[in-house]
């Protein structure tokens, strides 16, 4: 008790001594320069911060783009265009951007050439080389070339047009038919829009079943060169075929498209059988003129009136 006593005017005295002038403008003096010390730092870290991001090494619009696992039919002009598009979408993307993976994913799905991006992954840069972006990409898949007066264009399975026009002698390079009589006054859709004419909508849809059944992967000396739509939802004739498939000189009838929605004879699957069975059966060979969306096919030889069901 008699320790406490004593020590107690020594707290209270340094209590008051706490505000008197010296102890004052020494803590004033403790609190500036932490203050001033924070100040530096803070100013320190923003220069430093605006001269990394200022540095072109992380501007991604210097780094290199790698798409993987390209398809065979992407020209050097689709690839070019690809990574173009991507240039413009990037140029004002830094490596220290909030979300920068998620941006550049979303900035090369805006390409019409581009389904989905599945992976994406950075290289960083270093004083011998520059970053590099790789990705692995889903692209969209051309099914068909649409001709329009005298240019054709890329469609894929979901009726978007794709790329610019292109030469007829170019679909040999993409392995896709062509869609043939859907007329000179269409109106031509601009890249990555979809097209308005039901014929030609109606073509693309049967050369999207061609492709899913690799009809043209499975028998390249056959090809399926045109899909005639002259006659689409029956302007012409509505007791004929609406749809015909050029193989050669073999003209096989489709009959309609799934997307006309008006009636048909048989389901896609069983068109496709009667498909496989007119391009492997030799019995077929001869023959000018096929039905293949009858529960049977019907076969017919030009200037003979032999038919034959199968």
């Amino acid at each position: 008790m008699a320790r406490n006593k004593k020590t107690r005017p020594g707290l209270l005295r340094r209590m008051a001594s706490f505000g008197s002038g010296e102890h004052f403008f020494k803590n004033s003096g403790r609190k500036l320069c932490f203050l001033l010390g924070a100040m530096l730092f803070v100013w320190l870290a923003v220069s430093i911060r605006q001269d990394v991001r200022s540095d072109e090494r992380f501007l991604l619009a210097n780094w290199t783009l790698y798409p993987a696992n390209l398809p065979a039919w992407v020209t050097p002009e689709i690839r070019a265009q690809i990574m173009d598009e991507f240039t413009l979408e990037q140029s004002r993307l830094s490596l220290f951007d909030p979300g920068v993976l998620s941006r550049m994913k979303e900035a090369l799905e805006r390409s019409h050439w581009i389904r989905e991006v599945v992976d994406i992954g950075l290289v960083y840069p270093t004083p011998q080389r520059d970053g590099e972006i790789r990705t692995l990409m889903v692209l969209s898949t051309p099914v068909a070339m649409v001709r329009v007066g005298k240019d054709c264009f890329l469609s894929d399975s979901r009726g978007r047009r794709l790329g610019e026009p292109y030469r007829v002698e170019t679909r040999s390079w993409f392995k896709v038919p062509l869609v043939e009589g859907a007329g000179t006054g269409i109106a031509v859709p601009r890249p990555g829009k979809h097209w308005r004419s039901s014929a030609v909508l109606d073509g693309i849809s049967v050369a999207a079943e061609l492709r899913k059944a690799r009809i043209a992967e499975l028998y390249p000396e056959n090809p399926i060169d045109e899909i005639d739509v002259s006659n689409a939802r029956g302007r012409l004739n509505r007791s004929a075929s609406e749809v015909n498939l050029h193989c050669g000189r073999r003209i096989l009838e489709w009959g309609r498209a799934s997307t006309s929605g008006a009636h048909r004879v048989l389901p896609v699957e069983r068109k496709i059988a009667h498909l496989h069975a007119v391009l492997t059966d030799s019995r077929y060979w001869r023959m000018d003129r096929i039905t293949l969306y009858t529960p049977r096919i019907v076969g017919s030889v030009r200037g003979n009136s032999d038919e034959g069901n199968y």
